[in-house]
């Protein structure tokens, strides 16, 4: 039964305090800025090259960002984007920026088809959260996203139908799923987990703001359907 379910997802481990914790923000940021995170040539597993590669680069980190801000506005606090080399302003506001680790785009044709790890994804990040209230960005928080379309077990899954019963027939909507998972969805589901450590980081303190909190998923456990 677990076979055939389909295991999709972003995790967050190796989080650490850059400052001791007892010295980092203790209330709810005015506002969130959103830098776009760094990439290079060597963590990209792409099939892209030249001009397409540098486009693809541009949208990567173009999308994470837009998509974190939009989920920390709703989930955490008034949130932006902010273009690499823009002055930041200085108060009680916070600054998410990171860089990709590495970014594999696998094969969709793969995921939907054959699954079970074939054609998966893998994306991961280091992300950094400074506190802007100093002359100088402080950082307090980091930690490490990891994860990808990874198991979808696609179309071969329906052949499981005389093992798995009717659960063999999940693989369809998988099917569809690993053509419509990717990249795309890797920086969304990075999106959700580094707004759920923001909103677990403000609530231990007593500090989210009219937000409900949401919890991040750690590496190993079971993923969690966080809210849009």
């Amino acid at each position: 039964m677990l076979a055939l379910a389909s295991c999709s997802s972003v995790s967050v481990e190796k989080m650490r305090h850059a400052i001791p914790p007892q010295e980092g923000p203790k209330k709810s940021p005015d506002e969130i800025l959103v830098r776009p995170f760094k990439v290079t040539n060597e963590a990209l597993r792409v099939d892209r090259e030249s001009k397409e590669l540098e486009e693809f680069k541009t949208e990567l980190c173009d999308r994470l960002a837009r998509q974190t801000a939009e989920r920390l506005k709703k989930h955490v606090a008034p949130a932006r984007v902010v273009a690499e080399g823009e002055t930041l302003p200085r108060g009680n506001v916070w600054l998410v920026t990171g860089e990709f680790q590495r970014v594999n785009q696998g094969s969709r044709a793969l995921r939907s088809i054959v699954g079970f790890g074939a054609g998966g994804t893998k994306m991961d990040t280091v992300v950094r959260i400074y506190e802007l209230s100093q002359a100088e960005p402080r950082e307090f928080l980091n930690f490490e996203t990891t994860g990808g379309s990874n198991f979808s077990q696609g179309v071969v899954g329906v052949l499981t139908f005389p093992v798995g019963g009717p659960m063999a027939f999940m693989s369809l909507a998988n099917a569809v799923d690993g053509v419509r998972s990717g990249v795309t969805f890797d920086t969304k589901r990075t999106a959700r987990e580094t707004t759920a450590v923001l909103s677990e980081y403000l609530q231990k303190r007593r500090a989210l703001v009219g937000k409900k909190p949401i919890k991040p998923k750690r590496l190993g456990q079971m993923p969690e359907l966080l809210p849009e």
